[in-house]
Parts: structure tokens; sequence; C-alpha cells
């Protein structure tokens, strides 16, 4: 192959990786493509340059991908409820093991759960997470 042809390619991949945004897959295949124009530039026969694209390809997937969906895939979307995290207040009703108690939060109440400890009533506690409607909190 002309070493047009993979620049062509590696277009083609960009592009599409593009217009996948987060996904991370194509960018691999775009490397891959890189490699492969490098090799035909250098006058390397059409197998090793496809040897190398596919080589290049797949080691870019399950090495170069997985640490850039690591540093640049934030989905997490954060909440107020997470601005609720280190308060430190007191447990109004007591928190077991079996049944979650109540504390007070801003003016709210919230159901309050410990993670296997029983706190008792008027304990100062601190909320270490959220878990759907319940605040996981700890003893002071």
């Amino acid at each position: 192959m002309l070493w047009y042809v993979w620049l062509i390619l590696f277009l083609v991949f960009l592009g599409i990786e593009m217009l996948t945004p987060g996904v991370f897959f194509f960018l691999c295949f775009s490397a891959g493509s890189v490699f492969a124009m490098a090799a035909a530039l250098l006058g390397f026969s059409y197998q090793t340059a496809v040897i190398l694209f596919c080589a290049v390809s797949v080691i870019s997937i399950f090495f170069i991908r997985p640490l850039l969906k690591k540093y640049m895939d934030k989905r997490k979307i954060n909440t107020n409820v997470d601005s609720l995290i280190g308060i430190k207040t007191k447990v109004l009703e007591d928190i077991s093991e079996e049944k979650p108690g109540k504390i007070k939060v801003s003016g709210e109440i919230w159901l309050a759960a410990a993670n296997g400890e029983k706190i008792p009533a008027g304990t100062t506690v601190e909320i270490i997470s959220v878990d759907g409607t319940k605040l996981i909190v700890k003893i002071v």
C-alpha cells in the first residue's frame, strides 16, 4: 500500500473518533495507521505495514485505551448531596445494623447508616458517603 492510503485511513479513523467522544477505540486504529504510514514511507513492504498496523492497533486497544479512559472519562456527576460529605452532626435516632437511624443536616432530617456500628442518639458523627437516600456516617 502506498503511504497516502495509510494517511487517508488515519484521517478516517480520527474523524470517526471525533464523532464518538470518550470511546477512544478508533484512536487506537489511528495510531496503527500512523505507524503503518511511517513503515510505507521508509520503504517497508505492504505486509510489514499491515502487520505493524494490526500490532500497534491491538496494543493500543489493550494498553493505551484503558489509560485514556481512566484519565479522560470523568462521567461521575457530582450533585449537591456530595457537599454533605465531611459535615459533623448529632444522631437523632439510634443507628444499628438492622435499622438506619436519623440525623439532622442543614435543617433537614436524613436516614443514616453506619458500617456495622451501633451508634446511640446524641453521638456526634461525620458523614463519610452517600448511598441513595441514606447518609453513611462514622463516630467522630
